[in-house]
């Protein structure tokens, strides 16, 4: 039995995919998901702070000196703006939430009045919302709500005591102040601030769309880097020297391939969301010409992908150990396991350098912020799809007429 454990293991050190998966893969993997969901609600000194925007439609004295008193605070990066472009800074997906200062705030302050602040979102981005809405309130109750509360108890005392004598009444307002204490609670906290989806909910739910989308990409890339290394399967049968044979130029063998698998990635992604819109009420006929545009596009950049991984290999196995782990971490990184907004900075910034990202923010702006196809945000990511398509699609000829060709 010792030496059936031997050769068994011998055997499994000699296998570099079986490592990989064994070993590299859930390392990477769980290295990557710790370091996205820790970054919430772990930051240290050196991280950098969420964004909060601040629209100031007021302009007076109280409203600036709470803007002030909010750019002090180590829990938030404040930067100020206009409402219409904070808005649509939030309808573009560039931005959670804002918290507006409507007009009439300072003479609410002071007469004693519910303070018009308003605090807008997006619901897509519900757990970012949710973290930054929360200590948001806890905050603005401590700067705004204690003195509105205040107010509000000496107008019930003197409307409940029109007769009492002038110094009597402001003994008792003075001896209200000193013994009021502010009892934190979400309930007493939001009745001052109205919430406000800016982008609210629809037939398509966030959660749903993060789901279909992430989870079609992710698997399209492991089937379109199968579909590139059939290419290393007929060299090792022998096909590819008779169709090197053919009487047909060697770059139509390389063309065909990719087409199959454009065509491939197209079924695939049709599929998906067929099946989402039956199964799971994923509204697709909304903006279908923009739908069938980020299907075409999204399947000819992951097909370019998959062809370029199978080019730098010179077997089946190196390509499948090899995608396997870089379609794992493009996906991580990309948003189709981790939802973007729940990353760290650092991972955002990262996370536009892969295909996921742009492909599932380009479903979003299909199924949740409703772009038209006209806009300059969805076309911009179309044009990055396909940029990164053809880039890949060129050097993967160049490499599959290296290591391929002349290797036959």
């Amino acid at each position: 039995m010792r030496r059936l454990i031997l050769k068994d293991l011998k055997l499994f050190f000699a296998d570099r995919r079986s490592i990989i998966l064994t070993l590299a893969v859930p390392i990477v993997l769980s290295t990557l998901m710790a370091y996205g969901f820790g970054g919430i609600g772990q930051r240290n000194e050196s991280s950098e702070a969420p964004v909060l925007m601040v629209a100031d439609a007021d302009q007076s004295i109280s409203s600036a000196h709470l803007i002030q008193e909010l750019k002090k605070l180590k829990e938030f990066n404040v930067k100020t703006s206009s409402v219409d472009s904070a808005e649509n800074e939030i309808r573009k997906g560039n931005l959670p939430a804002m918290l507006v200062i409507h007009h009439g705030f300072d003479d609410s302050l002071h007469a004693g009045k519910k303070p018009p602040v308003g605090f807008e979102f997006d619901e897509a981005k519900f757990a970012e919302v949710g973290i930054l809405k929360s200590v948001l309130i806890g905050q603005l109750t401590r700067m705004i709500g204690t003195n509105y509360q205040i107010k509000q108890l000496l107008a019930s005392f003197d409307a409940h005591n029109p007769n009492m004598d002038s110094p009597s009444r402001k003994m008792v307002h003075e001896q209200i102040v000193r013994n009021f204490s502010f009892v934190e609670n979400n309930q007493s906290t939001e009745s001052f601030i109205t919430s406000i989806p800016l982008i609210a909910k629809k037939k398509n739910s966030p959660g749903l769309i993060q789901a279909v989308a992430g989870v079609a990409i992710m698997m399209l890339l492991f089937s379109v880097v199968g579909m590139g290394a059939s290419l290393l399967e007929e060299k090792q049968e022998g096909t590819l020297k008779k169709l090197l044979i053919a009487p047909i130029h060697p770059n139509s063998i390389l063309f065909g391939k990719m087409m199959y698998a454009n065509l491939v990635s197209i079924l695939q992604l049709v599929v998906m969301f067929l099946y989402a819109n039956l199964c799971f009420g994923l509204d697709i006929f909304h903006h279908p010409v923009s739908l069938v545009l980020m299907i075409l596009s999204t399947a000819f950049a992951c097909s370019a992908f998959g062809m370029l991984i199978a080019s730098f290999a010179k077997s089946q196995q190196q390509v499948r150990g090899m995608s396997t782990l870089i379609v794992i971490i493009m996906s991580c990184l990309g948003g189709s396991m981790i939802p973007i907004y729940f990353m760290p900075p650092i991972m955002q910034k990262i996370a536009v350098y892969t295909v996921n990202y742009w492909s599932i923010q380009g479903f979003f702006d299909i199924f949740w912020r409703n772009r038209p196809l006209w806009d300059v945000t969805f076309l911009t990511r179309i044009l990055v799809l396909l940029i990164i398509g053809a880039v890949l699609d060129f050097i993967a000829l160049q490499l599959f007429r290296k290591n391929i060709f002349n290797l036959a």
